[in-house]
């Protein structure tokens, strides 16, 4: 249990979570903070913007949101730990020059 509490694929997702939270609470009514700690959602803004415009309910297009936002950051600490055991092994599997 305490090993899940030093994994970027459980912080990422924990912070993403508090970030959708307070969206949902109406501080962030524009949405700024949501979007600027998310680069999908920057990248595809103008696709969302017209899905947006497309949509009737409001709270469903919010949810797609979050969705996002929380997705990415998973897949971003799942990525970046990867990477991190991968260059682990690689500097195991490397013999000590003498």
């Amino acid at each position: 249990m305490k090993a899940i509490f030093k994994k970027l694929s459980f912080w990422l997702p924990v912070l993403s979570l508090l970030v959708c939270l307070y969206n949902l609470s109406g501080e962030d009514d524009k949405n700024l903070l949501l979007f600027l700690t998310s680069p999908l959602l920057l990248i595809f803004n103008p696709e969302l913007t017209t899905l947006h415009y497309s949509m009737e309910n409001e709270q469903t297009f919010q949810y797609i949101l979050y969705g996002i936002h929380f997705v990415s950051w998973l897949a971003f600490g799942l990525i970046i730990e990867w990477g991190l055991s991968w260059l682990s092994r690689k500097s195991q599997e490397r013999p000590p020059n003498h």
